[in-house]
């Protein structure tokens, strides 16, 4: 992900070095008054390029999803760059606002130049200074908002859903204020072109269109509980495209106001049953309810299927061995996997379960079982009693071209990526599900 964050940050940088910094230097800038105006156009100019980004990405477009390796991974690159924009949008207004108000107080030293009458008005310049700064300041909001996670979905979903008109005000701020020189070389025009890129998906993110080509209606087979935290639902959409094993959805299940949620597939497709299961656990207020408001027959919409964590290394040769690391509701893509596996009849390559949870639990059902058929070695852990997964069970059972299928908590994934490349395990071959949407 550092890869495409500096890019965004340094063709930007490079671009206006090269076209408008020459024109600054030609005026013998002197002290922090003669920079003032030049790093506020290039904070406006950065801002305006990773809002851009961050919107094109919010499309979900499939050849992105491909280029990074999916749409969980595509989802938190977009996470930074809002980040990463939020920050750009506050050093913007800080360098307009903050100076010249210190210098009011009598803090600072005001720029020492004369100023001569204010000339007629300009209502294109005046209207996109007040619509830049109200949208920055609601930026500013929705940033916070969309990080605080004890927000509910539904309030973070709405949330988000501001952000393609908060785009729309702020490219047209940037592209009004953008200097007349800088429509003279590539610097404008590329900064108008990838303006207009993310007014497409902004207009789509407003109209509710964004993903609706992959919707597919379905229904409740059947609804069951294995254990007072786990739902599991089986759905039946006979339009449904198929998907690999480790893929995930959106299902909408018509809760007003939540919209499309994700959630891991965990069963492999089996086009002549027409049937695929989901496996939720009760993390939240909306999970937590699903039990009591949803009910067999009922319709739903699945959209998807999206993710790339499908157990294709392709620095890996064919049937190479793979380790998989599931903690608690991680196991749900394994669990497709092992389906998968089993319908293979032994033609796939080796591969170890470590699965860890708290507790023993009556989900998943029959696993031992079903890693037999699927001839996948278990290593069930119940960290409450056997206490926490050692790395080194995980290294004895590499060989040489393992790669190593982990889906659990975040924290825990990262540190067990550092432990296992510093051991000699290659980076590439450590796969993470990056299940984070918030």
């Amino acid at each position: 992900m550092k890869r495409p964050l500096l890019a965004l940050a340094l063709v930007p940088l490079a671009l206006w070095g090269i076209f408008a910094l020459p024109d600054v230097l030609a005026a013998n800038p002197e002290g922090f008054w003669a920079w003032r105006r030049p790093l506020i156009i290039l904070s406006g100019l950065l801002a305006l390029w990773w809002m851009s980004a961050g919107m094109l990405l919010a499309a979900r477009p499939r050849w992105l999803e491909q280029r990074f390796g999916g749409l969980d991974k595509l989802y938190r690159l977009h996470k930074d760059i809002g980040i990463g924009a939020g920050l750009l949008v506050l050093t913007h207004y800080l360098l307009e606002w903050l100076p010249k108000n210190l210098a009011k107080a009598g803090w600072i030293t005001g720029p020492n130049r004369p100023r001569g009458p204010r000339g007629e008005p300009e209502m294109w310049i005046d209207l996109a200074k007040d619509v830049g700064e109200w949208a920055g300041y609601i930026l500013l909001a929705l940033v916070v908002i969309a990080l605080v996670k004890r927000i509910p979905y539904r309030y973070f979903r709405l949330v988000h859903k501001a952000f393609g008109l908060v785009f729309l005000a702020g490219a047209f701020h940037g592209l009004i204020l953008l200097p007349a020189t800088f429509w003279q070389s590539p610097l404008g025009w590329l900064t108008a072109a990838l303006a207009a890129a993310g007014v497409v998906p902004a207009l789509l993110s407003l109209s509710n269109r964004i993903g609706r080509k992959r919707q597919y209606p379905a229904s409740i087979e059947t609804l069951s509980q294995p254990d007072a935290q786990t739902l599991e639902i089986v759905c039946r959409s006979p339009a449904w495209p198929g998907h690999q094993a480790g893929q995930f959805l959106f299902a909408d299940f018509g809760k007003t106001g939540e919209g499309a949620h994700p959630f891991t597939i965990a069963s492999a497709w089996n086009a002549q049953q027409g049937t695929l299961t989901l496996a939720i656990k009760a993390l939240g207020d909306y999970t937590t309810s699903l039990p009591g408001s949803l009910r067999v027959g009922q319709q739903v919409v699945l959209e998807g299927p999206y993710g790339k964590f499908d157990f294709a290394d392709k620095n890996a040769v064919d049937r190479a061995p793979q380790v998989w690391i599931a903690g608690g509701i991680g196991i749900t893509p394994f669990l497709a996997k092992l389906d998968e596996r089993a319908a293979q009849n032994g033609s796939a390559g080796e591969a170890d379960l470590f699965y860890c949870t708290r507790a023993a639990s009556p989900f998943p059902e029959q696993l031992a079982e079903r890693c037999q058929a699927a001839g996948v070695r278990l290593h069930q852990r119940l960290t409450d009693s056997d206490g926490p997964l050692d790395p080194a069970e995980v290294s004895a059972c590499l060989k040489a071209g393992s790669s190593v299928w982990f889906c659990g908590p975040d924290a825990w994934g990262a540190a067990l990526a550092r432990t296992l490349t510093a051991s000699g395990l290659p980076a590439t071959a450590f796969h993470r599900e990056m299940f984070e949407f918030r």
